[in-house]
C-alpha cells in the first residue's frame, strides 16, 4: 500500500507572495480656516488689555474751554472788567482835576473889577466840562471801537449781544444810563454779571450789549 502524501503545502514550493507595502501616505489636509480680519491700513492694532485693568488713555484731554457767545470768542473776565472800570474812573478824575486847576488859576489871576463875573463863568465852565466828561467819556469810546482806555489794557470789548456787531451811539448812551441805574440800586446791577450766564450786568441787558475778549 502506497504511503499517503502529506496534504499540507509542499515546503519546496513557494507560498503566496504578499503584496509589497507602499510608503506611508500623509493624512489629508485639514479644512482651511478663514484668515483673521486685519485692521485697516494706517490703524494700529490694539493690544489686549488684561481683565480687571483700566486701559491707558490714548491721548491727554485738557479741561473744557469755557463757552462764549460764538465759536472762538470768549466772554470778558470779571477781574479785567472791574480793574478797567477803576482805571477809567481814575482817568476821569485826573481830567476833572486838570480842568479845576486851570479854571482856578484863571480866576485867581483875574484881578479886575469883573472878578466876580469871571469866577461865576469859571464855575459854569467847570460844570459844563464835568458834565460832558461824565456823559461822553464812556459812550464815546464804546461807540468808537468798543473799548475805553482801561478796557484796551485788558483786551476786552463791548459789542452787540444779538450779533457781535459794533455798538452805536444809541446803545452806548443806554449802557451809560444802565450804569447809573445799577449804581443807584446798591450796585446790584454790577453784581448781576455773576448771575447772568452771559456775564451781563443790568446795563448790558438795558443796552443789549455783551463784553468779550478782544
Amino acid at each position: 500500500m502506497d504511503p499517503q502524501q502529506p496534504t499540507g503545502p509542499d515546503p519546496q514550493q513557494p507560498g503566496p507572495v504578499a503584496p509589497p507595502q507602499s510608503a506611508a501616505t500623509p493624512p489629508p489636509p485639514a479644512a482651511s480656516q478663514p484668515p483673521a480680519p486685519q485692521p485697516p491700513a494706517g490703524v494700529p492694532a490694539q493690544s489686549a488689555t488684561p481683565p480687571g485693568t483700566t486701559p491707558p488713555p490714548s491721548s491727554w484731554q485738557g479741561p473744557p474751554i469755557e463757552d462764549g457767545p460764538a465759536p472762538g470768542v470768549r466772554f470778558g473776565g470779571y477781574g479785567g472788567r472791574l480793574v478797567a472800570y477803576i482805571i477809567d474812573g481814575l482817568i476821569q478824575g485826573v481830567v476833572f482835576s486838570l480842568v479845576s486847576i486851570i479854571l482856578l488859576a484863571i480866576g485867581v489871576g483875574a484881578a479886575t473889577s469883573d472878578a466876580t463875573a469871571l469866577a461865576g463863568a469859571s464855575i459854569a465852565v467847570w460844570i459844563v466840562v464835568g458834565f460832558l466828561i461824565t456823559v461822553l467819556y464812556f459812550p464815546y469810546f464804546w461807540a468808537h471801537g468798543g473799548q475805553t482806555p482801561g478796557m484796551r489794557l485788558f483786551h476786552i470789548r463791548v459789542v452787540r449781544d444779538a450779533d457781535g456787531g459794533p455798538v452805536g451811539w444809541g446803545s452806548a448812551l443806554l449802557r451809560l444810563i444802565g450804569f447809573w441805574i445799577s449804581a443807584m440800586v446798591f450796585y446790584i446791577g454790577f453784581l448781576w454779571v455773576f448771575v447772568d450766564r452771559r456775564r451781563r450786568g443790568w446795563f448790558d441787558l438795558i443796552a443789549g450789549t455783551v463784553v468779550i475778549e478782544a
